[in-house]
């Protein structure tokens, strides 16, 4: 594994075990068994250490909804496909998805971290285009749908995450919350 490797692997540890707030590179450093000083050298500030880790993240993102929705027929359903797989990730990785989504955290200016992110969208936009084409909601803007199904299943992984909804819904209600998430007409 390569020192920069280290140092992306050991930024998951820690924000997976102390959260965002534990994020520092003195923090990354002592996980990776390096000097405080050696992230320097392979990323400019810590901000630019955490983009490499969301850029890596939204490409798992993406894999992981491609994995999904392999095999589902009909786009309506592939979008329930997607959220599912988009709330699955969220679970499995906190840290990683934490650290995605906090634009104040990460340097959000980084060609890989901005194609990436944008890459993600696009993943769902084809998706809502697809629906489109089969009259669901064929007059709204693709973007402005895209993005509304985006935040109701953001919505559903971050309530899901920090318990609040199986405290209403029930503890196996997960799957069936997506499904009208992002079928709702």
């Amino acid at each position: 594994m390569s020192p920069r490797e280290r140092l992306l692997d050991a930024a998951r540890t820690v924000v997976d075990r102390d959260g965002v707030e534990g994020l520092t590179l003195r923090a990354i450093a002592r996980e990776a068994g390096v000097s405080h000083g050696a992230p320097l050298r392979h990323f400019p500030t810590l901000a630019a250490l955490l983009a490499a880790v969301a850029a890596e993240g939204f490409e798992q993102l993406m894999a992981a909804v491609a994995a999904a929705v392999a095999g589902v027929e009909g786009p309506r359903e592939r979008i329930a496909a997607a959220g599912q797989g988009y709330v699955r990730f969220a679970l499995a990785q906190p840290g990683v998805y934490a650290v995605m989504f906090r634009p104040d955290l990460t340097d959000t200016a980084d060609p890989a971290y901005a194609t990436a992110g944008a890459a993600s969208f696009e993943q769902l936009a084809v998706l809502v285009a697809a629906a489109q084409a089969d009259g669901w909601h064929p007059d709204a803007p693709r973007d402005h749908l895209a993005a509304v199904l985006w935040a109701n299943v953001h919505g559903l992984a971050d309530l899901w995450s920090h318990g609040a909804l199986p405290s209403v819904a029930g503890p196996d209600a997960l799957d069936q919350l997506l499904v009208l998430s992002t079928t709702l007409h």
